[in-house]
């Protein structure tokens, strides 16, 4: 006679996977509790933007020996990269490099306005949605 094999599941077998489920799945809510909360921080496109682009103006404001406001919608700067334009075209505000190139920096914009006071840039950025971004930047002049 022969002998059959058991292959079917045990209780430990079950219980062990009932446990990796019940792991996975507090995973699972930790990760979508922390995404809502990043959500809610930034909840639209425009301020996501907005930061990153503030961001980057002001590391490229650190080290710079001159700074003219051609317009009051665009700003011409001098480092140790040359001579950047910083203006708005359409509704992009750009960077360019030497009179050269075009690189997208903030878009959706309708107006733009720069002022500078001798130590603080202020850029005042309305939006194609009617929403207004206003903040200040530190320049750092140094002699070239």
């Amino acid at each position: 006679m022969r002998k059959l094999k058991d292959h079917g599941y045990t209780f430990m077998e079950s219980i062990f996977q009932l446990l990796l489920l019940t792991v996975f799945v507090h995973f699972l809510l930790l990760f979508f509790s922390w995404k809502g909360a990043i959500e809610e921080q930034y909840s639209d496109y425009t301020t996501r933007e907005w930061e990153l682009f503030s961001a980057e103006l002001q590391q490229m404001l650190t080290e710079v020996s001159e700074i003219h406001l051609p317009f009051s919608s665009s700003m011409k700067f001098k480092n140790e990269r040359g001579i950047i334009t910083i203006e708005k075209s359409g509704t992009v505000i750009r960077k360019r490099v030497g009179g050269e190139g075009h690189v997208p920096l903030l878009t959706n914009v309708r107006s733009a306005s720069f002022t500078f006071d001798g130590v603080e840039l202020t850029v005042a950025v309305t939006f194609v949605d009617h929403s207004v971004k206003r903040r200040g930047f530190v320049v750092g002049l140094y002699p070239m």
